[in-house]
């Protein structure tokens, strides 16, 4: 019996020990390879010439910036980002980037406009001044000089519609009381949807079910040990190469069930939003971003991008079809289908799959601004 005891130890302590010697091996490989992987991007995207007049180093810069991000806790948001002072970007006490914003001329008093959207909002791999706000901000300063306009970019990653209701439900619970809110959603609705397997989750939420009362268990302490392990990682990768992803077709039970979902929660989101309008008297612009699967004529660096996720694509189309078929969408003036934005371009506009460059920035802030344009104008006022 004893030795049997004995054995049953050695061969406990002996793969304890093997995977501990693993786990730390392979976390030192994932620092490298991590690292290498960063830098192989940034060397694809030079290639891409998706940025014009940026050096080779700053648009490294960007990226190393970007993958260096990190979160932290936020009560019913799940998490924001930390704070950040890059050289490209820059993020407050607040988990708020930077905007630059010319036209303000007293804070207290300007008129505010909150941005609300994902990473694509909060501008990964574009320098704060070329953001999508920036970029706005500019745009109205070049034409409203002596406006008083402040612009706030609430964008993070992974946040999908129903986190920015509540953090625009937070601002004015706080009287930070905004004069125009802008809504910049689609990609992450679909992506979170699509993992979570239900419609209106936040990104990553099943993480947080996982994590929930792990203090109270030693199996759920246990599991989430291996679960989060470099050898769960390496396992997961492994799984990966040997499967194939196949297109996500639209069948019958598909247009019932998963897309329908998307959109109906969208929908619903966007109603809430136009109650906290009518009670607190702002304007919102609700803005359907476009991506890789809504732009005609793609690049060859496009043309991977898309073949790296296009299983994606026909619940994308599916989802945007049945949003801009409602009722509701169709006759919503404040609700802005701008996923074909990018059809007349012959440039590369993309860094992935939805990300953009600072071209594609530009591009997207001319577009909200033509809409914002009539609220802007001072000589409106007068007429009124």
């Amino acid at each position: 019996m004893k030795s049997k005891l004995k054995f049953t130890y050695i061969i406990f302590r002996n793969v304890l020990i093997l995977f501990f010697v693993l786990e730390i091996g392979l976390g030192i490989f994932y620092i490298y390879y991590d690292n290498h992987n960063i830098e192989l991007y940034a060397e694809k995207i030079i290639a891409s010439n998706v940025y014009d007049n940026l050096d080779d180093e700053s648009i490294k810069e960007m990226f190393r910036e970007v993958r260096s991000q990190d979160m932290q806790w936020e009560s019913y948001l799940h998490y924001r980002l930390k704070p950040m002072n890059g050289k490209h970007n820059t993020i407050d006490v607040n988990g708020i980037r930077k905007t630059v914003n010319p036209s303000i001329k007293d804070s207290t008093t300007a008129l505010k406009i909150f941005c609300f959207g994902g990473s694509t909002m909060y501008s990964s791999g574009a320098r704060d001044a070329h953001t999508i706000p920036s970029e706005l901000s500019q745009l109205i300063y070049t034409s409203f000089p002596n406006q008083n306009i402040a612009i706030t970019n609430f964008g993070c990653h992974g946040y999908t519609r129903a986190t920015e209701n509540i953090q625009l439900q937070k601002e004015l619970i706080k009287n930070n009381i905004p004069d125009i809110v802008i809504f910049y959603d689609g990609v992450n609705e679909i992506i979170s949807a699509y993992h979570g397997k239900e419609a209106g989750i936040p990104a990553n939420s099943s993480n947080r079910r996982h994590e929930f009362k792990v203090a109270h268990s030693y199996k759920k302490r246990i599991k989430m040990m291996i679960t989060s392990s470099n050898l769960n990682r390496f396992k997961n990768k492994i799984v990966q190469q040997v499967s194939s992803h196949s297109a996500y077709v639209p069948d019958k039970r598909l247009k019932e069930s998963l897309a329908k979902d998307i959109a109906e929660t969208y929908i619903g989101y966007v109603k809430l939003s136009k109650s906290l309008e009518h009670a607190h008297g702002f304007k919102v612009f609700n803005f359907m971003q476009p991506h890789i699967y809504s732009k005609k004529n793609l690049t060859k660096v496009e043309k991977e991008y898309f073949k790296e996720q296009q299983y994606f694509k026909n619940l994308y189309d599916l989802s945007y079809e049945t949003i801009r078929k409602n009722s509701l969408m169709s006759k919503d003036i404040t609700f802005v289908d701008i996923s074909n934005i990018f059809d007349t371009e012959e440039k590369t506009i993309y860094i992935d799959f939805c990300h953009t460059g600072e071209l594609g920035n530009l591009l997207v802030a001319k577009k909200i601004f033509s809409y914002l344009k009539p609220e802007l104008d001072p000589k409106r006022d007068l007429q009124n």
